[in-house]
């Protein structure tokens, strides 16, 4: 009898310690792997990191990027992850990382007066659509913009179309290109004035004609072309006199810092194969090297490719009639690099 009690006893101790233990763990929890288990991982910080980064530090991690717009975090900044940092879980386990695609809405800029490819650029660098209307007018030069829809310092969602109105310039605006040949330089000079033509000249020792005659023009008498077209005459005499040249060199403050565009200008005419990106912190000087036979003027406009922001840098006017030449500073600006980047 004695035997038996003692049996019974015994499975009571074993079912009583085994309802006991039971309690010690919530019914559905899952047991937490340690870090000795080699199918466990502690789930990283993916904050202060691009998408391309986790992808590139964490290549054997199951991760899932949700991208999002979000006004309050930059583009391509972690907005959140789950799970949180630090917690175990197996390596198969998906992670979801929440990455912005910046703001939802932008700010249309003002483009009035601004080349059509630039303005597209500028455009689609925000996240949104250009497309072209092209429209006469009297005021603006032709390519470049006269409005937009919407309009300027609109807010807008990205991925939204902008549409550019284009100037095709005014039909009263069309000129009848003169017969400069036989001329002198002085009469053809005034006659290009008149009609708004301008002159790049060359001149040519070879010539029987007397000196300062034009020989040759680049552009036939009556073709039509527009306002401030500029073209090539040949002048009767020495190279000689058209050999003047000088440099425009500026030099900037040591603090000035940052990546820009720089374009050139003679005389209001964009010289597109000199256009040149400069980093300011490597170079500290803008140098332009001219030449000419009569008064030119020489203007840079400087776009910070930070920013988008444009600017002219300085307009000066060059006197090749003279000898040296003379120079006549219409403007400058030397600040206008750190106001871009505000």
């Amino acid at each position: 009898m004695k035997k038996a009690i003692a049996v019974l006893a015994a499975l009571l101790m074993v079912f009583c310690a085994a309802g006991c233990d039971g309690g010690s763990k919530p019914a559905n929890t899952e047991e937490v792997t340690t870090t000795a288990d080699p199918d466990s991982v502690e789930v990283p910080d993916f904050s202060g990191l691009t998408r391309v980064q986790i992808e590139m530090k964490y290549p054997k991690l199951n991760i899932v990027f949700d991208e999002k717009y979000d006004d309050a975090a930059d583009e391509d900044e972690v907005i959140s992850q789950s799970p949180q940092p630090g917690t175990k879980i197996n390596k198969a386990d998906e992670i979801t990382v929440e990455i912005s695609l910046g703001g939802k809405q932008v700010e249309v800029d003002d483009y009035t007066g601004r080349s059509y490819e630039d303005a597209k650029t500028l455009i689609e660098k925000q996240g949104l659509v250009c497309e072209m209307v092209y429209d006469e007018s009297e005021t603006v030069a032709r390519n470049c913009i006269i409005s937009t829809l919407p309009s300027a310092r609109t807010m807008v969602e990205k991925g939204s179309t902008v549409i550019c109105y284009v100037s095709l310039g005014s039909a009263v605006q069309e000129i009848h290109m003169p017969d400069f040949v036989g001329m002198t330089i002085e009469d053809a000079t005034k006659l290009a004035t008149e009609n708004n033509i301008t002159f790049s000249i060359t001149y040519d020792d070879t010539s029987n004609l007397e000196a300062g005659t034009v020989i040759k023009q680049g552009i036939d008498p009556d073709y039509i072309v527009e306002p401030n077209t500029r073209v090539e005459i040949t002048i009767a005499g020495e190279n000689e006199s058209a050999a003047k040249q000088t440099a425009i060199t500026v030099t900037l403050n040591n603090t000035v810092e940052g990546e820009f565009e720089i374009k050139y200008y003679i005389d209001g005419t964009l010289q597109s194969e000199k256009t040149e990106i400069k980093e300011l912190s490597l170079t500290r000087k803008i140098e332009w090297e001219v030449s000419g036979t009569d008064i030119h003027t020489y203007s840079t406009i400087v776009t910070s490719l930070t920013t988008g922001k444009s600017g002219k840098f300085y307009e000066i006017e060059v006197d090749f009639t003279q000898n040296p030449p003379v120079r006549n500073q219409l403007s400058f600006n030397p600040t206008v690099f750190t106001e871009l980047l505000s």
